[in-house]
């Protein structure tokens, strides 16, 4: 994580062509993420890359 750049939920949403609301209900299943101080969510952009190879990979 402390190499890649950390992006909003906004940010993944708009990459994803999907809404924050379905991000957010698809948790478990999207993206890894992580819980920042305050409450604030950020994803990893390198986990967001592996995420989506795993997807084209498999899905």
């Amino acid at each position: 994580m402390a190499d890649s750049a950390m992006l909003s939920r906004q940010e993944v949403a708009d990459r994803l062509g999907v809404s924050k609301q379905w991000l957010i209900r698809n948790a478990s299943e999207g993206p890894d993420y992580y819980k920042l101080p305050g409450g604030t969510i950020r994803y990893s952009e390198a986990d967001l890359a592996n995420w989506l190879k795993q997807r084209r990979v498999t899905g």
